[in-house]
């Protein structure tokens, strides 16, 4: 039963946000007076609510599973994965940043070869930093509520570590397909980086290294969309 209640909760939150544009499209809220950013402003406010409730219903039903909301303990060791470069001697700290350092190369040449493609590499403005910074703050903490907090606390213990690994980077790709970067790219590229995220969130028991990652994928990728579709 937990399993259905976790996936049933994590479920009706992806599909509030995926479906997020037609009901904002009704609220004629002004935020900002351009109007994809005033969209991106009014989605995060939505998103973070989705989120916020979600992980409220989790912590009712599983109070103990409030402790993955803390930071974690960052001097754990680093389960072994070879595929990912974990050697199993090294913190998670240590482990962290390395992997934050390859993942946002990655991510930072996709959205360069996107602004190239796009002839956007000379659009940016200056004041779209601090609009970048909060909406990557939201966005990675709505993200990581739904699609780690939740799926952790409801399923820890119940499954095994591996098939919670498996369904995070699922549940966390597959809507990534309408995402930017979208397509299969984007679900595979975001299916291993839930993967990762979820592994540090377990064996670290807290959030802090998942949304730090997170975050500045966010950065890189908020900024080249902002400078893809807003013009001076």
């Amino acid at each position: 039963m937990k399993m259905f209640f976790t996936l049933l909760i994590i479920g009706i939150a992806t599909t509030c946000l995926l479906t997020a544009n037609r009901l904002l499209s009704l609220l004629d809220v002004q935020i900002h007076p351009n109007n994809f950013i005033n969209g991106l402003a009014k989605y995060q406010v939505y998103a973070l609510i989705v989120s916020l409730i979600a992980a409220l219903v989790t912590i009712w039903l599983n109070p103990v599973g409030r402790a993955f909301l803390g930071i974690g303990d960052l001097q754990v060791i680093a389960e072994k994965e070879k595929w990912l470069g974990i050697n199993g001697g090294a913190t998670w700290r240590s482990n962290g940043l390395q992997l934050l350092v390859f993942i946002s190369l990655a991510t930072g040449i996709f959205m360069f070869l996107g602004l190239q493609y796009t002839n956007s590499l000379h659009t940016f403005q200056w004041s779209f930093v601090p609009w970048v910074l909060l909406f990557s703050a939201t966005n990675a903490l709505s993200e990581e509520l739904i699609f780690r907090f939740c799926l952790i606390t409801g399923l820890n213990g119940e499954c095994s570590k591996l098939t919670i690994l498996v369904l995070s980077a699922i549940l966390f790709g597959l809507p990534h397909y309408y995402g930017n970067p979208g397509g299969p790219v984007g679900v595979i590229m975001s299916g291993v980086l839930g993967y990762i995220l979820c592994k540090a969130s377990i064996e670290t028991r807290g959030l802090s290294i998942a949304w730090g990652i997170h975050f500045v994928q966010d950065v890189i990728i908020f900024l080249a969309v902002m400078m893809m579709n807003v013009r001076s």
